[in-house]
């Protein structure tokens, strides 16, 4: 019984080294072609067995592929705002490496922009609204130091003394809407007048937007806000 374990010992041990020699790899670093800079988490696919396979670079733009049977395969190379690559024919030889280094050239392809969900403005141009505008260098110009005085000077509305509320072509005084930055504003507020950007005053033919707006509407847009 000997002799036959020591046979079958063999056996195993040149069908192990059989199958391990069948085996090579692929190695290679993926490079921008003008700043010769690695590439990391470039994506490289190729096919096995007709099953599509692939790995991605590391920090360092190196991949590696392994296990491959010996043959020829044909590499495919993705990164992204680069022009794929394709590699043709590679040879691969049982129990040897092949390395394949690869430059990518940047295709100037301008990644989309932003998805952007369409607001309705805040005044319709659709309707015919009296509205005065007083622009940031108008603000800058007042001597008036609180928004309140400052559309006191506006068309159609009167302020009873200095600092006090306001009334718009003889409504109460506590009817005029303030929407301050697209937000209507609910009891006080300040806004120093260096942060004002513009201010709209709405006296008549007011929008269905501003349906519970029964005096007025003053529309006040910061320069931070205009800068989003």
């Amino acid at each position: 019984m000997k002799p036959v374990k020591i046979i079958f010992a063999l056996m195993l041990m040149v069908l192990a080294f059989n199958s391990h020699a069948q085996f090579g790899e692929i190695r290679g670093i993926v490079t921008d072609v003008d700043s010769k800079e690695p590439l990391p988490f470039a994506t490289v696919t190729y096919n096995q067995n007709g099953t599509i396979k692939g790995v991605t670079t590391d920090v360092n733009g190196q991949y590696k592929i392994k296990p491959l049977t010996a043959g020829k395969y044909d590499l495919s190379f993705s990164y992204l705002g680069y022009t794929p690559y394709q590699l043709k024919e590679v040879s691969v030889s049982a129990e040897k490496v092949t390395y394949a280094d690869v430059t990518m050239k940047a295709s100037g392809f301008i990644l989309p922009g932003p998805t952007i969900t369409w607001e309705p403005p805040m005044i319709d141009p659709g309707i015919t609204a009296v509205m005065d505008v007083i622009s940031a260098e108008e603000i800058d110009q007042a001597i008036e130091r609180d928004v309140v005085s400052l559309v006191a000077n506006t068309a159609g509305v009167y302020q009873r003394e200095e600092g006090g509320s306001i009334n718009v072509r003889g409504t109460r005084e506590n009817a005029t809407l303030y929407v301050v930055d697209g937000i209507k504003m609910i009891g006080g507020f300040t806004i120093p007048k260096g942060a004002i950007q513009e201010i709209s005053v709405l006296s008549g033919g007011i929008p269905a937007q501003f349906g519970d707006a029964t005096g007025g509407v003053v529309i006040i847009t910061t320069k931070s806000y205009r800068m989003k």
